[in-house]
């Protein structure tokens, strides 16, 4: 379509596409105010992709712990444990009443006995991610409200809506709350229903949630500093995901090992008491008295927790986490033996273990006959955090022969017919216009005397190597994606369309910056197609102001808004800018290249397209 457009339709064009974005951005409407207005022409740029392999990156401080093992015929087996220091929950603890100093016999004190603080249980409580928001306010989360921005709507179809049920505490989700027969609108007794209960969306399970594994807990033997004593302990020590604490041997007791099979219920603990009529015997009660969210709960060595900590109360390995720290270094949670792959993302910040233990407790029943009074036994917890230096060990082996070829073949400089991005381990740098002199060359050149182009639009398009996935497998498919990030390779920071782009989605945090884009797009047959980056600021920088054209790289991005700068090494041992965002989630994918060898690829190799108008 060709139509003359004055310099000034031009600049009102701009100007009001400009607050159209900075108010709402809706994709389809864009789409057609680019067809009708800017797309008079349009200029196909050079793009030379390269693949790259990261043998390490650094792992330590992640805002997520990744636990299991996750298998794929390209990139092949990613396998993942944690290795953690400990922190006390108080400096210099007492257990029970009284410090140990004071449990020594007082004639003048008597409540000054020994308290023989014996451990009964250990746990390791490590929480999953869950979902939990509700916009709404209405008492459903929005994954299972069937309208999450209305809080009059009646998730369940009995007639009442979701928020009246959870203000007078039956179940939105259920039309007969305490299964009586006697659906709620009609039901005038619903108190046996348990109005407490949460539903809980679990985030980041990856592969299958029914999946059998073993999990072992060792104590570590390494000290983790913080301080990095190559640089006179004046820098933070960095940890690197190649580390494997148990195959080095710096480990011992062993805390846990058995199989276990993951419960994503809400966890409960109930409430014991004597039983007045008879004696020694204890019922369980009914009533809750403690509620958690899902989580892996590990029954850890008792006895070890005794000695290791409840034996050295009064001591100086509890005086203060540092000393804790140098006393018991941390454990290392490993897992194998898997029935199914199964990958987790685990909310440590949140984990802990949690020592259980019973102590004698002189009661005294306020008269003034002391024979009245007794010891008693008491009970109570100390927590442990998962806490201080923490890295991820990530292993990536057997990952498809083909990648090898390109790998060595892109350290040459030789741009690449396919390209395989997996978090963690492949990326690709993408050169603009030359593949070696980027700033250099006729094209860059060319398009810098291009003094009366307008340019109003530039996309970078990826389409996906279809036929390195069997579009048949759902679970091939749940694994590929939903977002790749571009940035700057050199400097690890965004590219300005990055900054530029505010807008925001509530659904998801991950579906921000919707206009600079990398989200996956599917084909007329719903099956994974191409991702596009707009990076028309970038363009323009580079043509019109002259910027310097350095190479970029391309990731995979779980959440492209956590882009702490990590340090990574490559297969030629360089450092490279690694995002965090990189290393949130194990998956990856095959992307046709920027040269295919094959011509049948053409039309899908790596694109930059330009879109302008001359004036």
């Amino acid at each position: 379509m060709n139509f003359k457009i004055s310099i000034f339709n031009i600049f009102f064009v701009i100007i009001f596409s400009l607050f159209s974005c900075d108010t709402e951005y809706h994709s389809v409407g864009t789409n057609l105010l680019i067809d009708q207005a800017f797309k008079s022409e349009n200029y196909t740029a050079e793009v030379f992709a390269f693949q790259e392999k990261l043998e390490s990156v650094q792992t330590d401080g992640l805002p997520l712990g990744q636990l299991g093992e996750i298998n794929h015929p390209i990139y092949g087996k990613t396998k993942a444990s944690i290795t953690s220091q400990l922190i006390i929950s108080s400096d210099n603890p007492s257990f029970g009443r009284l410090a140990q100093k004071d449990e020594i016999y007082d004639p003048n004190n008597k409540f000054a006995i020994p308290e023989n603080e014996r451990v009964s249980s250990v746990f390791l409580d490590i929480p999953f991610f869950n979902n939990q928001k509700d916009r709404d306010n209405d008492g459903v989360i929005d994954l299972l409200d069937i309208d999450p921005l209305n809080p009059s709507s009646d998730s369940d179809g009995d007639g009442i809506s979701d928020f009246r049920e959870s203000e007078v505490g039956t179940n939105p989700l259920s039309d007969d709350s305490d299964n009586d027969g006697v659906l709620d609108n009609f039901d005038d007794d619903s108190s046996d229903y348990d109005s407490e209960n949460k539903n809980y969306e679990i985030d980041s399970i990856y592969g299958n949630p029914e999946a059998r594994f073993r999990i072992k807990v060792h104590e570590l033997t390494y000290y983790l500093s913080s301080l990095d004593p190559d640089n006179n302990f004046e820098s933070s020590l960095e940890y690197f995901s190649n580390t494997n604490y148990i195959d080095q041997g710096f480990y011992s007791s062993e805390l846990f090992n058995d199989e276990v099979e993951l419960n994503y219920d809400e966890l409960r603990i109930y409430y014991t008491e004597d039983d007045k009529e008879t004696e020694d015997k204890i019922e369980d009660s009914t009533d809750v008295r403690l509620r958690y969210s899902p989580r892996i709960r590990l029954k850890l060595d008792s006895s070890f927790f005794q000695e290791k900590v409840i034996d050295a109360e009064g001591s100086s390995y509890l005086r203060n986490s540092d000393n804790f720290k140098e006393y018991f270094k941390g454990i290392i949670i490993d897992a194998e033996d898997f029935s199914e792959d199964i990958f987790l993302l685990l909310n440590l910040n949140a984990a802990d273990i949690k020592i259980n233990y019973e102590y004698d407790f002189y009661e005294h029943y306020g008269n003034d006959v002391d024979e009245d009074d007794e010891i008693i036994k008491k009970s109570s917890t100390f927590i442990i955090n998962i806490g201080g230096v923490r890295v991820n060990t990530i292993e990536n082996t057997g990952y498809e022969s083909s990648i090898s070829s390109p790998i060595s073949e892109s350290e040459a400089f030789q741009p690449q017919e396919k390209i395989v991005i997996q978090g963690g381990h492949f990326y690709s740098q993408i050169n603009l216009f030359d593949k070696i002199n980027l700033d250099d060359n006729d094209q860059i050149y060319q398009l810098r005397t291009k003094t009366n182009w307008l340019i109003n639009e530039a996309n970078l398009i990826f389409y996906v190597d279809q036929d390195a996935i069997d579009l048949n497998n759902e679970r091939m498919l749940k694994m590929v994606p939903e977002r790749l990030y571009l940035y700057n390779l050199n400097s690890g920071e965004p590219i300005t369309d990055y900054y530029n782009d505010t807008s925001i989605n509530l659904q998801a945090t991950n579906a921000n910056k919707i206009i600079y884009g990398g989200f996956l797009e599917l084909d007329s047959n719903n099956k994974p197609w191409r991702y596009k980056f707009r990076i028309t600021n970038h363009i323009n920088n580079l043509i019109k102001n002259d910027s310097v054209n350095r190479p970029l790289a391309l990731i995979s991005g779980a959440n492209i808004s956590n882009l702490v700068i990590r340090k990574g090494i490559n297969s030629k041992n360089e450092e490279v800018k690694y995002p965090t965002t990189g290393l949130l989630n194990p998956f990856g994918i095959k992307l046709i290249g920027s040269h295919p060898k094959n011509t049948s690829d053409d039309e899908s190799k790596i694109k930059l397209e330009i879109f302008y108008t001359e004036y």
